[in-house]
């Protein structure tokens, strides 16, 4: 079974971006092991002295999370036409590393429009080496009218978001 990092790029407990990785994991709970990151808020701001030499702890923690990963999900809403300051920062943290080299990558962007954002992880994911395509990347704008207040997703979304799980898996 492969294990796939989510990291939830959502400053909101309960996010959509949380509902919808947590779809996934049931989804496929038999095939892949989804294990979900919904912590940036208690991740120290970057610091650049420290990021190879006394690195603090939960920074090499989840780093070794990603690094021993299979593949990397990464499922994020759009702030204020950008990515969200504690994923940027998170991502920040691993720059001087090679841990993203190589690696599947899934990008999931929920959000009212969130097509700047999309944008910015796919650049700021390539400039960290990480293995992705069009497949493996989903943008999902108008969330809000996605998933009802009861926590049903939608069909469709449903869907996409199972294919680019499936794309996620066949790359890893």
């Amino acid at each position: 079974m492969k294990n796939v990092f989510a990291i939830i790029g959502s400053a909101q407990q309960d996010s959509s971006n949380l509902k919808l990785v947590q779809f996934l994991a049931k989804h496929f709970s038999g095939t892949l092991h989804i294990e979900v990151f919904d912590e940036l808020r208690k991740l120290p701001h970057f610091d650049a002295v420290q990021t190879l030499e006394h690195t603090p702890e939960i920074i090499e923690s989840v780093r070794k999370k990603i690094e021993d990963a299979d593949a990397v999900l990464i499922s994020s809403p759009e702030y204020v036409f950008s990515i969200p300051a504690g994923l940027k920062n998170l991502l920040e943290w691993c720059v001087a590393t090679t841990i993203f080299s190589e690696k599947p990558l899934a990008i999931i962007v929920a959000s009212a429009d969130g097509r700047r954002s999309f944008e910015e992880i796919k650049l700021i994911m390539k400039t960290l080496g990480a293995l992705f395509s069009d497949k493996t990347c989903l943008l999902i704008s108008g969330v809000k009218g996605k998933i009802s207040a009861e926590d049903n997703i939608a069909s469709n979304t449903q869907d996409q978001l199972v294919e680019v799980l499936q794309h996620l898996q066949a790359l890893a």
